[in-house]
């Protein structure tokens, strides 16, 4: 099973589409009800500056979010950007597994999730070969003396 983390970054980079179709699974079982409604928000974004060490707020980030409640399971769903109904199926499938006893559909959700983590899995891997071509290997010039030296004339 994956973790929250892991099921919301499948969800979101697969798009909206898988996100409202599984949702739609999730409300033909359980109704949502809204608890706030999708709105839009800024969120700052921090960032580690690797030479001194610190952190520092490098901009604001617009964010989406929507909150739901499932029988007495919360459900928050967050994303980059202004898709509500994406925001909002985002909360409904995480009130989906946060859900006790589990809906029944809930082994439904987890297959299609692991095949999209698959999928998202094979489109990364093709990414990276397309640029693991223009890759340059420092290493590749170990044993040379790169640094500046004096010329005498």
């Amino acid at each position: 099973m994956l973790t929250r983390r892991e099921r919301t970054e499948v969800l979101v980079e697969s798009g909206p589409a898988l996100a409202l179709e599984l949702a739609g699974l999730v409300e033909a079982a359980a109704p949502a009800e809204d608890i706030v409604p999708a709105h839009q928000g800024l969120v700052m974004c921090q960032v580690r500056e690797t030479a001194r060490n610190s952190r520092f707020y490098l901009s604001e980030v617009l964010v989406t979010e929507s909150r739901v409640r499932i029988g007495e399971a919360d459900g928050l769903g967050v994303l980059m950007g202004t898709d509500a109904a994406h925001a909002r199926a985002l909360a409904v499938i995480d009130a989906a597994y946060a859900m006790d006893p589990a809906p029944a559909c809930l082994a439904e959700l987890e297959r299609r999730v692991e095949e999209a983590r698959a999928a998202m899995f094979e489109r990364v891997a093709a990414q990276d070969a397309l640029t693991y071509v223009s890759r340059v290997e420092f290493d590749e010039m170990s044993g040379q003396d790169m640094s500046v030296q004096a010329v005498v004339k």
